[in-house]
């Protein structure tokens, strides 16, 4: 008899015990529900690195897709946080004088007895360079939020990027020395002095169009130079500025 009450009070505790985690289980994604939001964003990103130039320099910002997912989660309110990863295609041209730069000269010399050999010469350059830039990034947003209505919030914060893909491709023009031969559209590739990482700020506003559907613009900025510090070509700090414009799918669990 003392057996069979123990089992049933052992049955009573597990069935109290499962009931509890239950309602754990259903609080839970009650407060999820309640507080967390998660979507998706596509669309384009425009603009282009950014940093002091020679006078004459001409920049082309460009345009690249954007894709990402995050989730918000409601601390107050009218105030809360966002976080996020993304896509980013940072795409951009340019144009700019280069005034005696350094560069290496290769001459063919032919010798009296027929043969030919290759001086190099250290000189330099002057005439123009131009450039694409063609960066894909994964990037991590970190934002806060404020409500200013139903259908507005404006948002800042800051972020963190891999690149997980740089192209940086030059065409020279111009004149080397004094007395040396000119050139042409000499290509260069420079892909491997941009930075693998890159951080900054950005800022925005959000409008709620219709119930799960929004739009965004949003601006960021980097801190740093998108280039390596070893890259001579680029002394001063050259930051990513652009410009995202998109439209988000919003959901609750």
């Amino acid at each position: 008899m003392d057996f069979m009450k123990r089992i049933f009070a052992l049955c009573i505790s597990i069935s109290f015990t499962f009931s509890i985690s239950a309602q754990e289980q259903q609080n839970t994604k009650s407060f999820l529900r309640d507080k967390m939001i998660f979507g998706t964003e596509v669309g384009i990103i425009f603009g282009t690195p950014y940093g002091p130039a020679e006078e004459g320099a001409k920049g082309k910002p460009g345009l690249g897709l954007h894709g990402a997912i995050f989730a918000r989660y409601d601390i107050a309110p009218r105030f809360g946080m966002q976080l996020g990863l993304a896509y980013n295609a940072k795409k951009a041209s340019y144009s700019s004088p280069v005034i005696d730069q350094d560069y290496t000269y290769y001459q063919d010399l032919n010798l009296p007895d027929g043969s030919t050999v290759t001086a190099v010469i250290e000189t330099f350059f002057n005439g123009t360079a131009k450039g694409k830039f063609n960066n894909h990034y994964l990037e991590a947003p970190v934002m806060v939020f404020f409500n200013l209505s139903d259908k507005w919030s404006v948002l800042g914060g800051g972020y963190a990027a891999l690149l997980l893909k740089g192209e940086h491709k030059v065409w020279a023009t111009g004149v080397v020395g004094d007395n040396f031969d000119t050139v042409e559209d000499e290509f260069s590739d420079e892909s491997e002095f941009i930075s693998k990482w890159d951080f900054g700020l950005n800022t925005g506003v959000n409008y709620k169009i219709y119930k799960q559907i929004e739009c965004e613009l949003k601006i960021s900025s980097g801190l740093k130079s998108i280039f390596k510090d070893e890259y001579q070509l680029a002394e001063d700090t050259i930051r990513n500025i652009y410009m995202e414009l998109k439209a988000n799918y919003t959901f609750q669990l």
